[in-house]
């Protein structure tokens, strides 16, 4: 401990003395610590901690397979049979999201509610803070339901924190309902992507076969695998049967809740974290070089060492101190910059995910950086270390102080900067194939054109709006007042709107279409308005969109996509096809009188499925988006919005208005913020490989003043010792690049799953970035050299 003690005071006498050295080290230290830190805290948050639930390994998700649909709803048979005939399950517990309208109070209320079965916060392991969870009899045969809970948000927002709150009630969709507890102020559902503020029990029918809404989450039974839980499933699914005579029965898919939570983000923050590795190991070969020109300018201090008695493990010691306690104090400023770096990050998690796991500095974060800090001060300073407490001491005393640096070079500062350009490089290809797929993403057309349209939803409460006539009156009249406005183009409204998260499907009968046994066709479906395709610019291929001619009473007609016509009619003639969707055995066949062109409504890189339109006037449903194309401002068209709904009816509340190409922007907010990180992960490694090969030629042209004099001396042109050292260079810059250009073949083929339209090996980018960084690196070789074609042959030859 004493001999430590005499390190750490020596490298901070040290470290102090040249306060140049220390501040370009530490810095380009800190940045690299604090983003790795940055990236460690997202990853531990999001994928390594735990969910906040009791046991968390045990809670699952589970999904019904269809022939077309691998992770579709449950039926309320399905989760009912799942729960009879199942023993690889404690419980099993449905879940969904509603919107519910709550009156009675000074202006109406949207309020986010989750649809549960009365076991879902008991196989959550989650407990009320005041009142009771729910009874099955608090969900009773029809759904009649009266019992509510309520967040603890919802409790002090909305109902002022009151103490009494249990036995309140509150009037949700036109009927009284209880208060009967209030949840945890700790508890968020990652599951969904809003707050919730209310959760309703629902009663499960057991004649609703084709309603698969449900998502399911399920509790392992004790000492029971995820293996062996999905083949139980498999089995009781098998018992249960096809509700349909000669089909199959569906098939299930069980999957591990946080690894499902985790899959639409894990691949990103993996590929990010292994970006900032790669600018670790650079930053860390760029201040190796610079420990090991310190090294050999004070070799000889070294053999003096040696020369009185010091071992080489207490040589190798004192540098590795100096190192580490460098590192340290880059550490220290990473973690400042990581508050900071945090908030970029956000953008890239779910908040959802940043609900239950935020990020944060705790002691986990802490701790890795401080281990972080030591490894680096370690990595970067073993090589100089070793080098230092290796060399040969009788050699070094004879020379003078001048004359050891001049012929100490060392060949490990070549290999160190290869090693930066190699990696640099792996890192531009990589950021190159995120640049280009997000391009292709970019470009993609979604079929629809979100400028200059606005959008808002909005359910109608079912007691006051039970009746279809009902239904249509509002939505036809709020659409006539809105058409009367100045600027506005056209309305329309739909059930599911393009990239907004919902989506309904189901299997259909095509008239006249021979099937095979058990063949079954699947489409998307939605109901539109007319108008809603001319607010959406979504073109008509052939055939008509819906009009004033479509009402109840007329012929029951649908429109469908290209991607119908392509698949189920083989790309022939549509119009006059008759079609009847299978959910309902009610449904009359539905003549087919307009092809529309494909619009992706999912997402921008998933290709458009079949889909198919039916009419609002024949199918009304209470909840719908309305959409408004105006050449005016997007702001007065949502207050037209607002205006018009309220003096249709003043207890409806509209939610979520915003303009539609918001919608757009988001589903791009993510990889654009994760490649903007890349990127400048990858300028940064450019900057700091360029700074190597600069710090390589510059202190080689320093020992070499003696040599380069004399040869100037003895006739050599200027232009000779130029190509003399970009030589060098473009020896160093060659063997980095190829280097590289294997690694990153070999490191792409990773890439591919995150990849949009573009090839991980794509040849373009691969030589397109191998010819930029060697276009850098010779720069920065440049000015070397230029310096040691102008230094006078006798200032060179006075070197020694």
């Amino acid at each position: 401990m004493d001999s430590l003690r005499q390190d750490l005071r020596y490298a901070l006498r040290t470290l102090t003395r040249t306060p140049g050295f220390t501040l370009a080290a530490g810095l380009t230290l800190a940045l690299v610590i604090g983003a790795n830190a940055v990236l460690f805290s997202a990853i531990h948050a999001m994928l390594l901690r735990p969910l906040p639930f009791p046991s968390p390994d045990s809670l699952v998700r589970i999904w019904c397979v269809q022939e077309s649909v691998t992770h579709a709803s449950v039926s309320p048979p399905e989760l009912l049979g799942w729960r009879e005939h199942s023993k690889g399950f404690s419980q099993l517990a449905g879940f969904g999201r509603i919107n519910l309208n709550r009156t009675g109070t000074d202006e109406p209320e949207r309020v986010r509610a989750g649809r549960i079965t009365p076991n879902f916060f008991s196989v959550l392991g989650v407990h009320p803070a005041q009142g009771r969870d729910f009874r099955e009899e608090d969900a009773p045969p029809g759904g009649d339901t009266s019992a509510v809970l309520v967040s603890h948000g919802y409790w002090q927002r909305a109902l002022g924190g009151a103490p009494d709150v249990v036995g309140q009630a509150l009037l949700l969709n036109g009927r009284s309902h209880t208060v009967v507890g209030v949840l945890p102020e700790s508890f968020s559902f990652p599951e969904f992507s809003e707050d919730t503020d209310l959760w309703v029990p629902e009663w499960q029918d057991p004649q609703r076969h084709g309603n698969h809404y449900h998502s399911v989450l399920g509790r392992l039974a004790p000492g029971t695998s995820l293996e062996a839980a999905r083949a139980d499933l498999e089995r009781a699914a098998q018992a249960i049967g096809h509700p349909e005579p000669g089909q199959a029965p569906h098939s299930v898919r069980v999957t591990g809740w946080q690894d499902h939570l985790t899959a639409n983000t894990r691949d990103v923050l993996w590929m990010l974290w292994a970006a900032v590795g790669f600018v670790l190991l650079i930053a860390c070969a760029n201040v190796a070089n610079l420990m090991l020109v310190r090294t050999l300018s004070r070799q000889r201090d070294g053999a003096i060492r040696a020369a009185l008695g010091a071992s080489r493990g207490r040589r190798l010691q004192q540098s590795l101190v100096e190192s580490v306690l460098l590192s340290l104090l880059g550490g220290v400023l990473g973690v400042l910059l990581m508050l900071w770096g945090q908030e970029l990050v956000r953008t890239l998690l779910p908040a959802s995910v940043l609900r239950g796991a935020p990020l944060e500095l705790n002691g986990t974060v802490l701790g890795f950086s401080v281990l972080l800090s030591v490894g680096t001060g370690l990595l970067f300073g073993m090589a100089p270390a070793l080098h230092a407490s290796g060399m040969n001491v009788l050699p070094l005393l004879r020379q003078s102080g001048n004359a050891v640096g001049a012929r100490a070079g060392h060949p490990l500062r070549s290999a160190l900067v290869m090693v930066q350009l190699a990696l640099a490089l792996v890192l531009m290809v990589g950021t190159g194939l995120i640049v280009r797929s997000l391009q292709n993403v970019q470009a993609v057309d979604p079929g629809f054109d979100a400028t200059g349209v606005v959008a808002a939803r909005l359910t109608l409460s079912p007691d006051a709006y039970q009746e279809d006539m009902r239904k249509r009156a509002f939505f036809d009249g709020v659409a006539e007042r809105l058409r009367a406005r100045p600027g506005v183009e056209a309305v329309g409204f739909v059930n599911d709107a393009p990239l907004g998260g919902s989506s309904s499907a189901g299997d259909f009968e095509l008239e006249g279409s021979a099937t095979s046994p058990g063949e079954r066709y699947y489409t998307d479906f939605r109901v539109a308005s007319p108008g809603y395709l001319s607010a959406m610019r979504i073109g008509v291929r052939q055939g008509r969109d819906f009009g004033t001619q479509d009402t109840e009473k007329s012929a029951p007609v649908i429109i469908v996509n290209e991607t119908f016509v392509r698949k189920f009619l083989g790309g022939g003639e549509a119009l006059g096809r008759r079609v009847r969707l299978g959910w309902d055995d009610a449904q009359p066949f539905r003549e087919i009188v307009g092809v529309v062109e494909d619009v992706r409504h999912e997402t921008l890189t998933q290709p458009a499925q079949p889909e198919t339109y039916m009419p609002y006037a024949q199918y009304p449903l209470r909840a719908m988006t309305m959409l408004v194309r105006t050449q005016g401002s997007p702001a007065s068209a949502l207050a037209a919005l607002r205006e018009e709904v309220k003096a249709m009816d003043a207890e409806q509340p509209l939610y979520d208005l915003r303009p539609f190409t918001e919608r757009v922007e988001e589903i791009l907010l993510r990889p654009k913020a994760a490649t903007r990180l890349l990127a400048a992960f990858a300028v940064l490694a450019v900057l700091l490989a360029s700074v190597g090969v600069y710090g390589v030629l510059a202190y080689s042209v320093g020992q070499r003043t003696r040599e380069l004099g004399i040869r100037m001396a003895l006739g050599a042109h200027p232009r000779q010792v130029l190509g003399l050292v970009l030589g060098q260079g473009l020896r160093l810059t060659a063997a980095g690049v190829g280097v590289g250009l294997i690694a990153a073949f070999g490191c792409t083929r990773l890439m591919a799953a995150t990849l949009y339209g573009v090839s991980p090996f794509d040849p373009d980018i691969f030589l397109g970035v191998a010819l930029a960084l060697s276009v850098i690196s010779l720069l920065a070789c440049w000015l070397p050299a230029l310096r040691a074609s102008r230094v006078p042959p006798s200032v060179s030859l006075r070197a020694e």
